[in-house]
């Protein structure tokens, strides 16, 4: 073959290789989404020519990384306060309210039958309180808000066992390095029968607990699973899973 015919073959070829790479797509995503997430990821990387990786943490955290420079394409945050730092600082392409959720008090099992409510932590006998931590963790801001709205925030202070994401401080609690536990309710299904809903927190305790979707990038396979993540069938995963259709 002549050289110049071979290097228009050599051209064609790599050509249609790049036309069938599979695209990439970057996803920051809240702790207590991770079972309901990784559902739909499964789902949709069937169907969709595809790769999605997802980087799960606390909300503070992930928009600490997006403003620091990591790669992302969407960002789905248990936070309005974290997503609107992420606009303000960085732009967004689309945003919208994806879901919503509710803040629990969960308790051990054998620890259960001695709390009947927020205002029983005062007076039980309980080894450790888990909170995620305050300023980077939606449930453990939300979890703060609650108490202090319920007057009790500085009587059990010292109990207080802080945890780096909701999940963990779901672990804490399976495990029995804390009696009792502030989580999303979607966070004490996953867990079963291992942890015990105590009580919701009073709706009015603390601000509202949205989820929003942003799509950070122009990267158009992003667009489309940011389309779907809120149609019907993706919102009845996140429903199964306990999360309230967004309003």
């Amino acid at each position: 073959m002549k050289k110049g015919l071979l290097v228009t073959a050599i051209g064609i070829i790599l050509a249609g290789c790049s036309s069938n790479e599979t695209e990439e797509v970057m996803i920051m995503a809240a702790a207590s989404l991770n079972d309901a997430v990784d559902e739909l990821i499964e789902s949709y990387e069937q169907n969709h020519d595809v790769h999605i990786t997802v980087n799960y943490g606390s909300s503070g955290q992930l928009r600490q990384q997006i403003l620091q420079g990591a790669p992302a394409d969407l960002f789905l945050s248990a936070s309005i306060a974290d997503m609107e730092e992420v606009v303000d600082v960085e732009g967004v392409e689309s945003s919208t309210t994806l879901i919503e959720n509710t803040l629990v008090l969960i308790a051990a099992p054998e620890i259960a039958p001695s709390l009947t409510s927020w205002a029983d932590l005062t007076t039980a006998t309980y080894q450790g309180l888990a909170i995620g931590e305050t300023e980077t963790v939606p449930a453990g801001r939300y979890g703060k808000q609650a108490l202090e709205s319920m007057g009790i925030f500085a009587d059990i202070e010292d109990k207080l066992i802080v945890g780096k994401d909701v999940r963990q401080v779901l672990t804490y609690v399976q495990t029995g390095n804390a009696d009792v536990g502030i989580v999303y309710e979607t966070d004490a299904r996953v867990a079963g029968d291992a942890v015990t809903i105590v009580a919701e927190a009073p709706a009015n305790s603390h601000d509202s607990i949205h989820y929003p979707i942003g799509l950070l990038t122009t990267n158009d396979s992003a667009a489309v699973l940011y389309e779907w993540l809120q149609q019907d069938e993706a919102i009845a995963t996140f429903e199964s899973y306990g999360f309230q259709k967004g309003e």
